[in-house]
């Protein structure tokens, strides 16, 4: 049976929260990226925001996408998020609040809000946190925090699930799309591996340059956060063919995608256990493989559910810089291989993955958790 919602007369009004919600000297990843995505998808389907908070109230359309910035008492706080009277009155327009920041002073304020005012609310981990009192409360018991009212739970993979085993509320798994798409025949291989992302320890680009031999192009496309470890990289490069692109704008990273023989996401374990939320969803995956390129990534977190191992890309241990060399030769000099991946890869995103797909089971999830007379049935 499908679970495609049916479009009804009245469609629920939904507010979608990405993780870093302020809107000056934002940090935009994955996490923000994927709240922008879905809601731009969720918008074809039911009228819906995506919201962010400054001081000042303003507000924009981008097609059917409504993104509204709240006013703020002040940017400058750290447990009580300071929502002024004219935001309160605004928030309660909407029948869900969709929360992809939390546990966070904004979901512990927005949760009281919603609560009081009987709107639902959804939750999405993206991997990101701040101190606020439900973190506070959870280290006194687990069930304490503020979180635990929400009223369904929309995880990104299935691996992101594994946290919220004893969670009560209904909970569907959205996965996600690719903002980036072959436009027209796929370019053919241009001898080069890439990297996309944050330039982060754990993304492991270190190790993509220490496996690299000499003679086989790295292209990393990517923004330092941390100068030493930049420095690190930039050391490690020296007598290989590694070009670093720090300021690359999107028109830049599709082209990048394009013409690439391999994408790498070689994450690595931020710590043991099932404590690991670095790859919750891997987004660099799914664009890659969207633009026809096979991709290599390691066996942790929800990377192995996002690839056919030897079909659509390679799986490797985390650490084994021996594999992940061998696959990254092997793709880059052998440009039939590269192709024939790269074309299963693209089918495999168009039959599992894309935006409207993830709108439509997160739509399916707020028809379990809102009243049926919202939809008209």
């Amino acid at each position: 049976m499908s679970d495609r919602p049916i479009r009804a007369p009245y469609q629920p009004r939904v507010l979608v929260v990405p993780s870093s919600c302020l809107a000056r000297n934002r940090t935009v990843g994955g996490g923000e990226r994927y709240a922008l995505e879905y809601a731009r998808a969720l918008s074809a389907l039911v009228p819906t925001t995506h919201a962010l908070f400054d001081i000042g109230d303003s507000e924009s359309r981008e097609e059917a996408l409504i993104h509204h910035t709240f006013s703020l008492k002040s940017t400058q706080y750290r447990l009580h998020f300071p929502l002024t009277a004219a935001s309160r009155r605004s928030l309660r327009d909407f029948d869900i609040l969709h929360l992809m920041c939390f546990p966070t002073p904004v979901s512990d304020a927005l949760m009281l809000l919603a609560r009081w005012r009987g709107q639902k609310i959804v939750l999405t981990d993206v991997g990101g946190l701040n101190p606020c009192y439900s973190t506070y409360l959870e280290r006194v018991h687990p069930r304490l925090s503020l979180a635990r009212w929400a009223h369904g739970l929309a995880n990104l993979s299935n691996y992101a699930s594994t946290f919220f085993a004893d969670w009560r509320q209904p909970q569907t798994v959205l996965y996600g799309g690719a903002a980036t798409r072959v436009v027209g025949a796929p370019q053919p291989p241009g001898g080069y591996a890439l990297f996309v992302g944050r330039l982060f320890p754990h993304k492991g680009v270190l190790q993509i340059i220490q496996a690299i031999p000499p003679g086989i192009p790295l292209h990393v496309v990517g923004r330092p956060y941390d100068a030493g470890y930049f420095r690190d990289l930039q050391a490690a490069a020296v007598g290989k063919d590694v070009t670093f692109l720090t300021d690359a704008d999107d028109a830049t990273v599709q082209r990048e995608y394009g013409a690439a023989s391999v994408v790498l996401q070689p994450s690595i374990p931020t710590c043991t256990g099932a404590l690991d939320k670095s790859e919750l969803l891997g987004l660099v995956t799914l664009e890659a493989m969207a633009s026809a390129k096979p991709v290599i990534v390691t066996a942790i977190t929800s990377l192995p559910e996002l690839v056919v191992d030897g079909e659509t890309g390679f799986v490797v241990p985390p650490h084994d810089l021996p594999a992940l060399r061998d696959r990254i030769v092997g793709l880059v000099c052998d440009p039939e291989l590269s192709r024939r991946m790269g074309a299963a890869a693209a089918r495999h995103v168009r039959a599992k993955f894309s935006w409207e797909e993830t709108a439509r089971r997160g739509l399916a999830l707020y028809q379990r958790v809102l009243p049926p007379s919202t939809f008209g049935n």
